[in-house]
């Protein structure tokens, strides 16, 4: 039997919090418990295929293909979504936030482009789920952002990434992909990922004042509306792509000679923080959750058979 999750109902209910504790998606329910983020699941399953190479054909190809997918979480996605989320409307474009990201993006591609000289796929001549891993990342890169001019200075990185999407493998998953023609400009935020208004607290009417104390006392202190029970998944992915771009700009800002107090109080910083913050405070004054939300980008796939 299959049924439709829905992020909004079921990832609160205790019996899916018993099962994985950080109440998120994808996970993958084992005989032996629960296995959540994507690049975990994709282990996994990679290595019970015992009948494929997709970890690797020895201890050293395993090293190297672990090597490739913490690169692709720490030193591509990050940089790559913060560039992308506003093209998407998922997040507020920052100016030097996003040029910031496209030198990161760069410079990742850039370790790649040098990687495939070498080698016909990221470890050795055979495909690896570290390739299948990037692939999936650099999608919405090569859709909606790297134009023919950008894609020029990293050949290698092409010509490797169309190759696996032409693969009936990927084709299956990810469907047929479209090369970016012109790179797609930033979106006005949707909707549905807009932090919660702020609204003032109302001043108490005159007539409550006049009220008889006799009757203030009958009636007694009203208890307080429950709040929600944090924020809703909508304003917790605005949340965290906020938190992912005050990472990013912290380590550039590290990398050109900046430390502890002048990061902190750097006006980019400061913009970003306290948008973090309204964020937060606007969840939590949120009266309730929307109805529905539409589903955040797809997490890399398990590996193709």
């Amino acid at each position: 039997d299959q049924k439709k999750f829905d992020a909004q109902k079921d990832a609160r209910k205790p019996e899916f919090i018993a099962k994985n504790p950080t109440g998120k998606v994808p996970y993958l329910e084992t005989d032996m418990g629960c296995i959540f983020t994507s690049n975990a699941i994709a282990r996994y399953i990679a290595r019970c295929r015992a009948d494929t190479a997709l970890y690797g054909k020895c201890f050293d190809d395993e090293g190297q293909i672990d090597t490739w997918l913490e690169f692709c979480t720490h030193e591509l996605e990050v940089p790559l979504m913060t560039w992308v989320y506003p093209v998407m409307g998922l997040m507020e474009d920052i100016p030097k936030v996003t040029a910031d990201a496209q030198a990161d993006v760069k410079k990742a591609l850039t370790a790649l482009e040098g990687q495939l000289k070498s080698s016909k796929y990221l470890v050795g001549d055979f495909l690896t789920l570290a390739d299948i891993a990037l692939v999936c990342a650099l999608r919405e890169g090569f859709v909606r952002v790297f134009d023919a001019a950008f894609r020029k200075a990293f050949p290698k990185v092409s010509a490797w990434f169309e190759g696996c999407v032409a693969m009936p493998q990927f084709n299956s998953v990810l469907g047929t992909v479209k090369l970016c023609a012109t790179t797609e400009k930033p979106q006005p935020v949707l909707k549905e990922f807009l932090p919660p208004v702020r609204s003032e607290k109302k001043k108490e009417e005159p007539a409550k004042k006049e009220a008889p104390k006799a009757e203030a006392k009958a009636i007694g202190k009203a208890p307080a509306p429950p709040r929600p029970n944090g924020p809703t998944g909508d304003v917790a992915g605005a949340i965290t792509a906020v938190g992912d771009q005050i990472r990013v700009l912290k380590e550039k800002l590290k990398a050109e000679g900046l430390s502890g107090k002048k990061i902190n109080d750097h006006d980019e910083v400061k913009k970003l923080v306290a948008q973090l913050q309204e964020l937060k405070e606007g969840a939590e004054a949120a009266p309730a959750a929307p109805a529905a939300a539409p589903a955040a980008p797809a997490a890399a796939p398990a590996a193709p058979a």
